[in-house]
């Protein structure tokens, strides 16, 4: 009997025990687990990201002063643009893309120049909180035309800065200012002339 109680208190002592380091075991499982902590970054731009650029121009010509009478100084008035494009981001501040503008400028003739420049495109876009500060530099050809005159492909290249602000995730607004290069060649050298634009923007962003 002595050893029947023995035994008996052994093997109490022994689920006793098992049960204390289970118990504690559990408790250091759960306090280990309440102690991660998880941390998420917001950033508006991922790689991937992609949006739609929709804007209005005011355009000027900057100066002229050729033979040709589309540059000729003084000929040309203020006239306005419209753009279209889909930019897709690289990296969180890097972006590649392609516009293509559809503008046109009166004549003190009252005669219309018109051009229609397909640009490619990239954007370094630095931001700041909600704002977004895009510089895009680009290259194209245009489609130039003047009276019964159409010149074309037509060398482009610009440049743009501008500050955006997120109003939503998916819509941001903005404001910005271009210069627009646009030479015209031709196989007799006097007719040769340069053309230099610049425009202020206001844009509105799609983003998905």
């Amino acid at each position: 009997m002595k050893v029947m109680k023995r035994l008996t208190a052994s093997l109490c002592a022994l689920l006793f025990s098992t049960a204390v380091f289970a118990g504690e075991a559990t408790g250091q499982q759960e306090e280990d687990t309440t102690d991660i902590t998880y941390s998420v970054q917001y950033n508006m731009n991922q790689p991937g990201d992609q949006y739609i650029n929709i804007a209005l121009m005011v355009t000027f010509p900057m100066n002229f002063g050729g033979d040709f009478p589309l540059y000729r100084e003084g000929q040309l008035n203020t006239g306005g643009a419209g753009m279209l494009g889909y930019h897709r981001f690289i990296t969180s501040w890097l972006a590649w893309g392609i516009d293509i503008n559809f503008g046109y400028n009166p004549t003190i003739g009252s005669n219309i120049f018109t051009y229609v420049p397909v640009m490619f495109n990239l954007t370094v876009q630095p931001a700041f909180k909600r704002f977004e500060f895009p510089i895009t530099l680009g290259v194209g050809a245009a489609m130039e035309s003047y009276l019964s005159r159409t010149y074309f492909p037509g060398l482009t290249l610009k440049g743009d800065a501008g500050v955006f602000y997120r109003a939503t995730p998916s819509w941001s607004f903005g404001i910005s200012y271009d210069f627009m290069y646009m030479p015209q060649w031709y196989e007799d050298p006097q007719y040769n002339d340069y053309g230099n634009f610049s425009s202020i923007v206001l844009a509105a962003r799609y983003h998905f």
